[in-house]
């Protein structure tokens, strides 16, 4: 099984001291584009929902609707 995130799949990672969860919309080589909450968003005051995550700086927790724990 990969360990990088593909699109649909859930991940956890810190942004600003800060656990998050969201969901891969788009993968690239050394990162993934994430859709965060808006409670999220507000907490980490960012402009809009979406966000830059490193394939090194996450934690893969659903693959396409599978528990990896």
């Amino acid at each position: 099984m990969s360990k990088k995130a593909g699109i649909g799949d859930t991940i956890s990672f810190k942004k600003k001291d800060h656990t998050t969860i969201g969901v891969v919309y788009l993968t690239r080589d050394n990162s993934v584009l994430v859709e965060i909450s808006q409670e999220d968003t507000a907490i980490l005051n960012l402009e809009n929902n979406k966000t830059v995550v490193a394939h090194k700086n996450y934690t893969l927790l659903t693959k396409k609707n599978k528990k990896i724990v």
